[in-house]
């Protein structure tokens, strides 16, 4: 069996991680957490997988900008984690996923950056509901995700190749935007009826070479089946 290991949260004195998490990731193979007490320096031996959760907003120093006024408080431990992690899973070519943060994080540490305040992108407390279109570069499916956050990707980090993508909603502001085809789809065939080069925001990407996925969305929280695929094609 696979082990499969996520990061654990700290808080109030106590380590640990969600429910959701522990369930999604289950069906790839054990999980074991990982925290700041672990000794890092041989976890790329004893796992399979590195998974780097969802949470807070990233440094902003970590991808070249300074502290936005919209910034929120970054998760010391995940910081952590990432800069012991990161380099030796990159290194060793193992599979690695980031889930929104943690997307964020892994193109940080890939030399890309991040737009630090976007607006449309947070359906608040219900973290089910899956209401944002997603569209794909390689397919004309559309899909629908859950949204929960205010930071995106910019530009995307050495290696990394867009996979997934919605709209960018007025009032967003990028230095490097980035262009696609919007389809419009007809209600009653699902065939697409108008096609558009508009602003998007990036929603997933994957690395060219190496085994490394990460989805801007929560996928532990409605079982995204998309995630699901692209996880196993990186754990084989």
């Amino acid at each position: 069996m696979k082990i499969i290991g996520i990061y654990a949260d700290s808080y109030n004195g106590k380590v640990g991680q969600t429910f959701p998490y522990m369930q999604f990731f289950s069906q790839f193979g054990y999980v074991r957490l990982i925290s700041t007490l672990d000794k890092l320096d041989n976890i790329v031996n004893e796992i399979d997988m590195l998974v780097t959760p969802g949470g807070a907003d990233l440094t902003s120093s970590l991808y070249g900008k300074a502290p936005g006024t919209m910034d929120g408080r970054a998760n010391q431990h995940y910081e952590y984690l990432d800069s012991v992690l990161l380099p030796k899973f990159v290194e060793s070519k193992k599979p690695i996923v980031g889930i929104c943060r943690g997307m964020q994080s892994i193109n940080c540490f890939l030399n890309g950056t991040l737009n630090q305040h976007i607006v449309g992108h947070n359906q608040g407390d219900d973290r089910q509901s899956t209401r944002q279109k997603l569209q794909f570069t390689d397919s004309e499916e559309e899909y629908y995700i859950n949204s929960m956050h205010h930071q995106s990707v910019e530009k995307l980090g050495d290696g990394l190749e867009l996979l997934a993508y919605s709209q960018q909603f007025r009032g967003c502001y990028s230095d490097e935007e980035t262009k696609m085809t919007w389809r419009s789809f007809d209600s009653k065939t699902g065939n697409v009826i108008d096609r558009q080069e508009i602003p998007i925001t990036i929603e997933a990407f994957r690395h060219k070479e190496l085994p490394i996925v990460g989805v801007q969305w929560h996928p532990e929280e409605f079982n995204c089946e998309f995630t699901v695929s692209e996880i196993k094609k990186i754990l084989k």
